[in-house]
């Protein structure tokens, strides 16, 4: 049994199609169907439920699925066993949406330099997800927001950058004040993020619930949604968010906002294997600015949060 194939038919149920899984692995609809019948073949039984384009699993397959998604995990972390000592084999880095475009860049042109038999990948996700990932042994390193718990012993964490908060609006808006807050629609940075938790214990008992416009775990949307004049929105002052420093007006909330944290995670059982090593020491070489010297390159103009 070829494991390429297990992963194939995984594919297929969480995607809910044949075409769904074969765009996902980068393969034919083709390959994938063909993947699946030497599967039903080997088992001599029907594992899916074609109905359309869509797929879905037989009882037979719901039964055997369990064992099916482990056999994956243990396959992977078979290969990394086989690498562990040596700057190849497999590799993953989960990174939450705002980690993809200000580290990793510079992490995979290290990686792919340095270790050119390492088989690096990337897989994005929130911060709960990606810890949830890494708890599982399913990714290697986590690039996520501070987790609000104390991180287990058996977890190694390096703070990569620490960013204030901005109260964000357009650039004619202007200044925000304490009328504004109340009165303007809020773009709410997620309540149920790691990150968006730290934001909204701030503005909780400052704006009206009333004059959310929407809700949502997704920087770059909200960012692209402020410089529409749609609303205002706290968000941490990261390299993407100051970028758009030409059509955004920036208030500081004052220092009573605990900055938020950014941080490399992984586990201690697999810090000084030498691919884990190697990413360590680039992600410590990259140039994460931190929030001062953001402001110094970027030349930032911004008000302080006031009584108005």
């Amino acid at each position: 049994m070829d494991i390429r194939f297990l992963e194939s038919l995984v594919a297929v149920i969480d995607g809910g199609s044949i075409s769904a899984a074969a765009r996902a692995q980068g393969l034919t609809a083709t390959a994938v169907s063909q993947r699946i019948r030497a599967l039903e073949v080997e088992f001599q039984t029907e594992l899916l439920i074609r109905t359309g384009h869509a797929a879905m699993p037989s009882r037979t397959c719901i039964d055997l699925l369990p064992r099916a998604r482990d056999l994956i995990i243990q396959s992977a972390c078979l290969k990394r066993d086989f690498g562990r000592n040596s700057l190849s084999g497999p590799f993953c880095i989960g990174a939450i949406e705002t980690a993809l475009s200000e580290f990793i860049p510079s992490i995979v042109k290290t990686v792919s330099r340095e270790a050119p038999d390492c088989n690096l990948s990337i897989t994005p996700g929130t911060s709960r997800q990606l810890f949830g990932l890494l708890e599982r042994d399913q990714i290697d390193l986590a690039v996520l927001v501070e987790p609000p718990f104390v991180v287990p012993k058996s977890y190694f964490a390096i703070t990569l950058v620490s960013q204030i908060w901005l109260l964000t609006q357009h650039i004619d808006a202007g200044t925000i004040t304490r009328r504004s807050l109340l009165e303007q629609p809020i773009i709410l940075y997620d309540r149920q993020s790691w990150g968006g938790q730290l934001a909204w214990k701030w503005l909780i008992d400052r704006i009206n619930p009333e004059n959310i416009l929407c809700e949502l775990d997704a920087m770059r949307t909200i960012i692209a949604m402020v410089e529409n004049g749609l609303g205002i929105s706290l968000l941490p002052a990261s390299i993407g968010l100051l970028a758009h420093k030409d059509d955004l007006y920036f208030t500081s909330p004052g220092q009573s906002l605990p900055e938020r944290q950014i941080v490399l995670i992984g586990k201690k059982t697999e810090m000084h294997q030498p691919l884990c090593t190697l990413v360590q020491k680039a992600f410590r070489q990259l140039d994460a600015q931190n929030a001062s010297t953001c402001f110094m390159k970027a030349n930032i103009k911004m008000d302080n949060f006031g009584q108005g």
